[in-house]
């Protein structure tokens, strides 16, 4: 029998052959491939070539069809007989083989999880089953997808929350590395289930109530943070002071504001708060706002008569109007939109293609419902950056 290891060009062709009839397992014809002869450069590998698909032809694999008339001495395709035969010639389990084996092993640590969790596995299983890696894990990788399913499972029943990553990543794993290594798939799965598809990973740890590390909130005005020692920060220093979460239990709002605003991005952040002296409280959300901007605004909220206005100011697009939502229905009270509207973005917007994925908070009451209608099913939709607008005092709108 032909030694596969001295016969690569056509074991790698054989591989392709049965990758190729894997996955697409109901396909109505077997799978067939012609075989390359010009990466066949001397009559001996020619030969060697021959000599396996004549072997992987008698083990009943494969059948071979050669060419007519003067060509008869060449292979003219080579069509799968028989899969399982096929990878039993090639030495190795079929991909549906290797898929339920590794979905067994995994199948336990799946049973404390939210039913979700299973149907995980079982895409993935079904990928396997084709020959694909899903996720980015193959049916042989079964320690990393093991691991994978712990830190889901854990994340299901909602152990992620309140934790820092590397510290969620320990207590789940005993491992305080491994939430790094998977931290890009499991942002994908927990963004579908959360109903952000392709949503950012700080977006997805914001709704778990993950915090990748505790940042400081940055803001501007009539706020202390006071300890045994005296004023800790003065929430109206210039430019801007910045309060750590873990001293939100000492923060205390010392006047009314005429009115709350948060702002989603940095440069309009610093704008607001150099530029417009009107002794509001502004708060920089830092994009999707981190589970400790969520706490110290509803600490104010609370703190503040309910007639104190609250706005929001933040991009007109997807991330923007998720973020607005994530505050509706996070906090206290909803804010308002402040230099959010379909006129602005009309004036200094740029064209952009709807997204049908808003429609859920078009449905919602939401105070950008209109704008989330706009934007899932146009016309002429627009984005707009807030950075394309000047700050503006919510007060004097």
């Amino acid at each position: 029998m032909t030694d596969l290891r001295t016969a690569d060009v056509g074991v790698d062709f054989l591989e392709r052959l049965l990758e190729r009839s894997e996955r697409r397992p109901d396909r109505s014809r077997p799978a067939t491939a012609a075989p390359e002869y010009d990466k066949l450069s001397t009559a001996q590998q020619v030969g060697r070539f021959h000599d396996l698909m004549a072997a992987a032809e008698r083990f009943g694999a494969v059948e071979v069809q050669r060419g007519r008339r003067d060509r008869g001495h060449l292979i003219e395709r080579v069509r799968v007989r028989d899969p399982e035969l096929l990878a039993r010639h090639l030495g190795r389990p079929t991909a549906a083989v290797m898929a339920q084996r590794a979905r067994d092993e995994v199948l336990p640590i799946t049973t404390s999880g939210e039913p979700w969790v299973l149907a995980i596995l079982d895409e993935m299983t079904g990928r396997w089953a084709r020959g694909e890696a899903s996720y980015r894990l193959s049916a042989t990788q079964t320690d990393a997808t093991k691991e994978f399913f712990t830190l889901l499972v854990s994340m299901s029943r909602h152990e992620a929350r309140g934790l820092d990553a590397r510290t969620f990543s320990f207590r789940a794993t005993n491992d305080t590395k491994a939430f790094d290594r998977h931290s890009s798939r499991i942002a994908a799965v927990l963004g579908v289930q959360l109903g952000l598809p392709g949503a950012a990973p700080d977006v997805v740890w914001s709704h778990v109530g993950l915090e990748r590390f505790s940042h400081p909130v940055h803001l501007r005005g009539p706020v202390a943070v006071e300890g045994p020692a005296g004023l800790l920060v003065d929430g109206n220093v210039k430019p801007f002071a910045s309060v750590h979460p873990d001293m939100l239990t000492q923060l205390s709002v010392l006047a009314t504001p005429p009115a709350i605003l948060t702002i989603e991005n940095y440069a309009s952040f610093n704008r607001q708060v150099r530029e417009i002296e009107d002794g509001n409280l502004v708060v920089y959300t830092g994009g999707f706002p981190s589970a400790g901007v969520v706490e110290l605004l509803s600490k104010v909220l609370r703190a503040l008569p309910s007639d104190v206005p609250f706005f929001h100011w933040g991009d007109i697009d997807a991330g923007g109007l998720r973020i607005f939502r994530y505050l509706e229905e996070n906090l206290p009270r909803g804010p308002l939109p402040h230099q959010m509207t379909r006129e602005l973005a009309h004036s200094y917007g740029q064209p952009a293609a709807p997204d049908a994925s808003l429609g859920s908070i078009a449905k919602s009451g939401s105070g950008v419902g209109h704008l989330a209608q706009w934007l899932a099913f146009g016309p002429d939709v627009r984005h707009l950056e807030q950075e394309a607008l000047e700050p503006k005092s919510p007060s004097a709108a």
